[in-house]
């Protein structure tokens, strides 16, 4: 879940914050003076963002990426539903 905070709020309640990042996986936007400044999330939500960057700059998957959007296109990948009917007989 994803709460904004004010940052004199943050502070106050720094140790509840943390509780809630790593036990409930919450995140915070902190805000000062009414604008967004930081953002407080759980270390694996980091890594997560940190690796999906990584991937989206990495020449083979943008490749990838790109010749799977035109077998899209050309109608030679099927969807999730065209796979269900297969699945189920149709």
């Amino acid at each position: 879940m994803t709460k904004t905070i004010d940052a004199h709020d943050a502070r106050v309640h720094f140790g509840q914050l943390l509780n809630e990042v790593s036990e409930k996986d919450n995140t915070f936007f902190v805000k000062r003076r009414g604008k967004i400044t930081a953002v407080i999330i759980s270390p694996e939500d980091y890594a997560d963002m940190l690796e999906i960057t990584a991937e989206a700059a990495d020449p083979e998957i943008k490749k990838a990426l790109i010749q799977s959007k035109k077998e899209v296109e050309l109608g030679e990948v099927g969807t999730e539903e065209d796979i269900f009917k297969i699945l189920q007989g149709e």
